[in-house]
């Protein structure tokens, strides 16, 4: 009997040491099963993160190739612009240009008629002018000075025209980009409809211009302290549509903020090439 107390001891040990072994055994069990887990989740992440990756650049991919089509869309619209204007300025030019001389003509021979023939020499200047106008916007000459003399030329001719001072601030790195025609022209037109817009409805008293570089692109915001958008939202007007339009063609962004009563701004940004 003075022997079993030790070996009850030792039972009680050696089943200690199997219920440890058993624990120890599940725990590595339970570890070896959460890390074939985590392996395996982590196997899908890299899926999913390899699927994203190539939708990124399918989408990045599509969108460089709308952006391209849209330029050569426009780069054509650019050259029928340019031979409309040219057709316009020289056959109808000369044409207009040869009736004032047969009035001139007209007016010299027969002198009873010199005051209606004035008025109808008056009338053909007016439409000389309007074709002049048409021939301008078609294809505008200020872009040939560059971007920055024609922003500078539209903001002082809007400021004489409109009567509305109009401020531009522009930092010198959004005119130090490469000359790139099809982007310069957007940015032109695109400044020149939104003054249009201001001067026909924001009953503006101040406009100011941003031209700004930021990292690899051109913002390009117009602010006015007119009677602002009508709240809620209207219809975007055909100035508008063609801005949001233009700014896309060129795979822009475009943003409107607008407060009735505080006035509007139209906030663009341009990717560079």
């Amino acid at each position: 009997m003075r022997y079993a107390q030790p070996l009850l001891e030792i039972d009680v040990i050696i089943a200690g040491a199997v219920v440890l072994a058993g624990i120890a055994l599940l725990l590595l069990w339970r570890q070896r099963r959460l890390h074939n887990t985590r392996v395996r989740l982590e196997s899908k992440l890299d899926e999913e993160r390899g699927r994203r990756e190539l939708a990124e650049q399918a989408l990045g991919d599509t969108r460089l190739q709308v952006s391209r089509l849209s330029a050569s869309q426009q780069s054509l619209r650019d050259a029928e612009r340019r031979r409309i204007a040219r057709d316009l300025h020289d056959d109808m030019g000369q044409h207009l240009l040869a009736i004032s001389f047969d009035i001139a003509d007209l007016a010299q021979r027969h002198e009873n008629l010199a005051e209606p023939l004035a008025q109808v020499e008056a009338r053909l200047q007016a439409a000389t002018r309007a074709l002049r106008t048409i021939v301008r916007d078609l294809q505008p000459e200020q872009l040939e000075s560059g971007l920055q003399g024609a922003v500078q030329q539209q903001v002082e001719q809007f400021s004489r025209l409109s009567g509305i001072p109009c401020r531009l601030e522009a930092e010198p790195a959004a005119f130090s980009i490469p000359a790139d025609d099809l982007m310069d022209a957007v940015v032109f037109r695109i400044l020149q409809e939104s003054l249009s817009n201001i001067a026909r409805h924001a009953q503006a008293s101040e406009v100011c211009i941003g031209l700004f570089r930021v990292a690899d692109s051109l913002s390009l915001t117009v602010r006015d302290n007119g009677v602002g958008l009508p709240d809620p939202p209207a219809r975007r007007g055909c100035g508008l549509r063609g801005i949001a339009q233009r700014v896309a063609e060129a795979g822009g962004r475009f943003d409107i903020s607008s407060q009735p009563g505080h006035g509007t701004a139209l906030t663009m940004s341009f990717p560079l090439q």
